[in-house]
């Protein structure tokens, strides 16, 4: 394990101050992150070139009668549900666990200052059916807020932004997160949007230049396109690990900060303590965000 300086957050960030603490996490463990992604895009990158050549569709031949532009169609619309499904379970898969273990990964380096590659990997796969259930659901009403109004999605995007940090780290229920997260982002609608956007087109303009100068490399140039993604695919997931602790110590530590072992102040509402480090809590907290201790 490789020892890392304190990166705790203690405090609610400002927009600068998360981009900063997502950019010195990702440089600081560059390595553990880069792997992690690399190897993932190769496989994701080169199943995609595969089945675009296993199912590849003939060619429609010149004035076709009917019944042969009838085997046509119905070969085309085989050749894409097969295409599409095989890029469907293999980026699902691997691009899950790359994101989710990617999210533990920043979550350690900023709560315990070290990381390990193999655990978090571990941890994300064996939590895959829970994130997988996550991403349909909100996926699902995100979508359908956006075929109503484009607003209603918007806003139900953000809602639920940070339910999948709250799910690997706190490892609450798929309901409980879409619920953590909310109560994390209310009164910082407008920050989330912004944090989330500005990531947004930073990631697409690196991805579209990345794009245009591997694309007319077939099949290797898609393998190196894999490798170059693996530069810019942690941001996401750091950030928002970022952006939920910065959220987590807004609505958890008091004014007065952090109380220790022996320091007994008047008790508050919804709070508990620590039973391992002291940190003001909430009530329902089963994790603590400062030592990661089991609460009862």
């Amino acid at each position: 394990m490789t020892v890392q300086p304190d990166q705790n957050i203690r405090r609610e960030l400002s927009f600068g101050e998360v981009f900063s603490k997502t950019f010195n996490l990702y440089k600081t463990d560059f390595a553990k992150y880069f792997i992690l992604f690399a190897v993932v895009g190769v496989i994701v990158q080169v199943a995609t070139a595969l089945a675009q050549q296993a199912f590849a569709v003939p060619m429609l031949p010149m004035n076709p009668t009917p019944q042969q532009a009838s085997s046509y169609f119905s070969a085309l619309l085989v050749s894409l549900f097969l295409l599409i499904g095989v890029i469907f379970v293999v980026d699902i898969i691997f691009s899950t666990i790359a994101q989710g273990s990617a999210i533990i990964l920043a979550s350690d380096q900023i709560t315990k200052g070290q990381v390990s590659l193999g655990p978090s990997i571990k941890n994300s796969v064996s939590r895959l059916l829970s994130i997988w259930a996550l991403s349909i659901i909100v996926g699902i009403i995100v979508g359908l807020g956006l075929i109503a109004l484009i607003a209603p999605g918007v806003i139900l995007a953000i809602m639920y932004s940070l339910a999948l940090p709250v799910l690997l780290i706190e490892k609450k229920g798929v309901l409980e997160s879409m619920s953590r997260s909310r109560q994390l982002v209310g009164h910082r609608w407008g920050s989330t949007f912004g944090i989330l956007l500005v990531l947004g087109i930073i990631l697409i303009i690196i991805s579209l230049i990345f794009g245009a100068i591997t694309g007319p490399f077939g099949i290797p140039g898609t393998v190196v396109n894999g490798i170059l993604s693996a530069f810019y695919q942690p941001l996401y997931p750091i950030l928002l690990t970022v952006y939920y602790y910065s959220n987590l110590a807004r609505i958890t530590i008091p004014s007065g900060g952090q109380i220790w072992p022996g320091q007994v102040p008047p008790a508050q509402a919804g709070m508990k303590f620590c039973t391992n480090c002291g940190t003001l809590l909430p009530s329902t907290a089963t994790l603590c965000f400062k030592c990661r201790a089991p609460q009862s």
